[in-house]
């Protein structure tokens, strides 16, 4: 996928003025984006090891990134409750790298989706609670 100067701008503008809540929102996009594609690849064009590896090593990434974007320092479970799912996934990812099988992507996608939901869902009751005094910016960082 090739993307013209305006589009890496817009993507650039966007990530950069995005909330530290919206950016775990576009790294589950982006594990989704990739993680379909890789079955898609997998499924239509099993001998294309190449294109099945680049895929899902940015899907990898993305987990890596929810792994480094949690508080693990913080007097909760959460975190290391969310780390260990995240650690699941991206085991799972390079399991179905190295043995080119797209059912083990295909039983992440609803997981995924799922945490994604309730990611979204649990910024939206941040924000709508956020002139409460003691929420700070960023708190949903876990």
């Amino acid at each position: 996928m090739t993307f013209s100067n305006a589009n890496l701008r817009y993507i650039e503008a966007s990530i950069n003025s995005a909330s530290p809540e919206e950016l775990i929102i576009k790294v589950y996009d982006a594990l989704l984006l990739f993680a379909r594609q890789a079955v898609e690849v997998m499924e239509s064009r099993p001998a294309d090891v190449q294109a099945r590896h680049d895929l899902l090593r940015r899907a990898q990434r993305a987990c890596a990134l929810l792994m480094g974007s949690l508080r693990l320092d913080l007097d909760s479970d959460i975190p290391g409750n969310l780390f260990r799912i995240y650690e699941f996934w991206h085991h799972q990812l390079v399991a179905a790298n190295m043995q080119g099988d797209a059912s083990k992507v295909r039983e992440l996608l609803p997981l995924v989706v799922g945490m994604r939901e309730t990611w979204v869902e649990a910024i939206r009751r941040y924000r709508s609670e956020g002139a409460s005094p003691g929420l700070e910016r960023g708190a949903l960082a876990c």
